[in-house]
């Protein structure tokens, strides 16, 4: 990640995690790292972050995959990512 993140919120911030770490399974980009490490990442509390991933996915962003620990990012959190430039 870059000084960007130094000017945008928590939620922004796995948007962008979720993006960076992901891997292709199944024919689908998955991110497998779990709150915890995300947490890490982002430089917040595991607490915090689980908050912030649930309204996540109750807003349409990202959905949890079958596999427990796995995010998908839907379309509209590529959506919010092109808008703020962040993704192309």
């Amino acid at each position: 990640m870059n000084e960007v993140l130094n000017f945008i919120n928590e939620k922004t911030k796995i948007l962008l995690v979720l993006k960076e770490k992901q891997i292709e399974i199944d024919g689908k980009k998955v991110c497998p790292l779990n709150q915890q490490e995300i947490a890490e990442l982002i430089e917040c509390g595991k607490v915090k972050t689980n908050q912030l991933m649930k309204e996540l996915v109750e807003s349409g962003y990202i959905e949890m995959a079958h596999a427990k620990g796995r995010y998908i990012i839907l379309d509209k959190g590529y959506d919010v990512l092109k808008k703020m430039s962040l993704s192309k």
